[in-house]
């Protein structure tokens, strides 16, 4: 095969040589500039993102001065009934009275959680009780609900003592009614507490 020559021969190599690179461009040039600017794009991500992170822990000193501050403005956090909301604190409560009964050897027989009642920033959060234990295990229960944080308070106690005409170990043991409640914060004073801080 003889190539063909003068401007036909040209226009042959020319060609040639156009398609060589268009094919170079399409798989070799093309590419590489797509990883190159997708690599660009990435850099320029991973940049903003450092920054962003930088911004974020120079806000960290003032982010703890507000959570010091917060503590302050809500002295009584240690007394109150932890929760952050009704339910968690009622399901506090009970856990709290049935670890107590079960350290001090009483046995609870039945709990009810009261409808809470608000009174300004406080809430009451009660529990009625039924429990049955001995005079001695009874008086160091509620003093242990006298000293212990959060602040808890009885009222409604009523105490009946159980007549066993045959001597068993139920015999002398009390039957307890009482009502165990503490106060926790309500969310619209918990909130009132941040914005002044």
């Amino acid at each position: 095969m003889t190539l063909p020559t003068g401007i036909r021969g040209r226009l042959v190599a020319l060609a040639i040589l156009l398609i060589l690179l268009i094919l170079l461009a399409r798989y070799l040039i093309l590419p590489a500039a797509g990883m190159y600017l997708e690599a660009r794009e990435n850099l320029e991500d991973t940049r903003s993102e450092i920054a962003r992170y930088q911004r974020l822990l120079g806000q960290a000193p003032a982010l703890r001065d507000a959570i010091v501050r917060f503590e302050r403005t809500t002295p009584l956090a240690p007394f109150l009934l932890a929760g952050g909301n009704r339910s968690l604190a009622a399901a506090g409560l009970q856990r709290h009275l049935q670890d107590a009964a079960k350290e001090h050897g009483v046995t609870v027989l039945s709990l009810r959680v009261q409808n809470p009642v608000g009174d300004g920033p406080l809430e009451r959060i009660a529990v009625d009780a039924r429990l049955r234990a001995g005079t001695p295990e009874l008086r160091d229960l509620l003093y242990f609900f006298e000293t212990s944080r959060p602040y808890l308070f009885v009222e409604d106690l009523s105490i009946n003592v159980r007549q066993s005409r045959r001597r068993t170990a139920q015999a002398g043991r009390l039957d307890v009614r009482l009502t165990l409640y503490g106060l926790r914060a309500t969310e619209s004073a918990s909130g009132r507490g941040a914005r002044n801080g």
